[in-house]
């Protein structure tokens, strides 16, 4: 046993060549498993057509909408969301229809579109299930005529106190 002591640094390379091999192993299996782990959703396509992004990011500054949100827990599943939307000169952006992606960060492949309903000019609302608590990011996409906005935003949905 105390020769195996003296010799401890012949577990140096096993130890290693075990490292390497797990996270060799734990990189394939993450890689195949078409899980996001907190990629942004779309990123490849955002990337394959960033002109596209950068026309959009155009139109945004050229048409200066202001998005003002509102998030809350309906109950244990349902959230709710609400926004009102205006131009620069604070005129109420109506009758758009309006698209919001609600994507839960710890697991983007439980994301889903809602389309709002306008309630008053300018002012939309709709519901959304809340699979998990956590941090929410909201794309929202904004479509009135030949005028198109987007914006995202994140939001905490916390547990549903009994």
């Amino acid at each position: 046993m105390s020769k195996l002591i003296a010799s401890r640094w012949i577990f140096v390379p096993i130890v290693l060549l075990t490292v390497s091999v797990s996270l060799g192993t734990l990189t394939v299996v993450l890689a195949v498993a078409n899980h996001p782990l907190g990629v942004e959703p779309g990123y490849d396509e955002k990337a394959a057509h960033f002109q596209r992004e950068i026309d959009q990011t155009a139109a945004n500054d050229r048409l200066r909408w202001l998005l003002t949100s509102a998030i809350e827990r309906i109950d244990a599943t349902r959230g709710g969301i609400r926004l009102h939307i205006e131009d620069r000169n604070t005129n109420a952006i109506d009758a758009a229809l309006i698209t919001v992606e609600c994507v839960p960060l710890a697991n983007a492949d439980l994301r889903q579109q809602v389309k709002l309903i306008e309630a008053l000019p300018g002012e939309y609302s709709g519901t959304f299930s809340v699979p998990c608590k956590g941090i929410y990011e909201f794309c929202v996409h904004v479509q009135r005529g030949e005028d198109i906005y987007t914006d995202r935003f994140r939001r905490t949905l916390a547990q549903v106190q009994p």
